[in-house]
């Protein structure tokens, strides 16, 4: 059989196997059957190749880093291009807002940072972040993690970090506190809700629960501001 038969009746039955899958919902067989294509027709002709090289020279103190959580590759999916791509090695750069992907898991040294205007979303872990390209000029653009908290809202968490200068040992290094932005989409409008005076108006007749529900648990709002507010708004849509 000619080259280009073999490679026709590959295309064709690729073709059909798609066919079967049901494209609402990334079952196992799915996501099995991308992993296979993307094994089969190499990493390298992923539309992953006009990406920056992702450079660090970052000299930090106390360990800290410029990514979400860890600066470790970790198991990851994404929607690049209007293509899903599975069992990806991801990480997220929040200084930058960058999503670095490794496409050779035998070396470390070729990371690039991903066209964000390419990605419609990413997931890490149980974690799924989402481009938001459109939004009012007063709030930031880029990856939010992705919660929804009721039938009526979805919660958006921006995380950032600021970038400090220090000296010690007669050595400069670097230090960076992490923060975030917290978007509820409610009513098709977004709406800042870093303050608690923010989320009483848009709930007022809970306004009590609420002050309930920051004075139990401060601790949580001080060492992890994010899963605190994912638990404050599942409170809320509770009742």
């Amino acid at each position: 059989m000619k080259k280009n038969q073999k490679k026709h009746y590959f295309i064709i039955l690729f073709g059909l196997l798609l066919n079967i899958l049901n494209i609402n919902s990334q079952n196992n067989k799915e996501i099995s059957t991308y992993n296979w294509f993307d094994k089969n027709s190499g990493k390298e002709a992923l539309d992953f190749n006009n990406g920056t090289g992702h450079l660090n020279f970052d000299k930090t103190i106390d360990n800290e880093n410029r990514y979400y959580i860890t600066d470790e590759f970790k198991t990851g999916s994404i929607s690049y291009n209007g293509q899903n791509y599975f069992s990806l090695d991801l990480k997220y750069d929040i200084f930058k807002d960058e999503l670095i992907f490794r496409p050779y898991i035998e070396t470390t040294h070729i990371q690039i940072n991903l066209l964000k205007e390419k990605v419609d979303f990413f997931k890490i872990g149980n974690q799924k972040f989402v481009n938001l390209k459109l939004l009012p000029y007063s709030l930031k653009t880029g990856y939010y993690e992705e919660t929804v908290t009721g039938n009526n809202s979805i919660l958006y968490i921006k995380y950032y970090k600021e970038k400090r200068d220090i000296i010690k040992d007669d050595h400069f290094l670097i230090s960076y506190k992490q923060n975030s932005d917290f978007l509820l989409l409610k009513d098709n409008k977004f709406i800042l809700i870093n303050d608690k005076k923010e989320i009483i108006k848009l709930y007022p007749e809970q306004k009590r629960k609420i002050q309930n529900f920051f004075s139990m648990n401060k601790d949580l709002k001080k060492d992890n501001p994010g899963l605190f507010m994912k638990n404050l708004m599942k409170y809320i849509n509770n009742f």
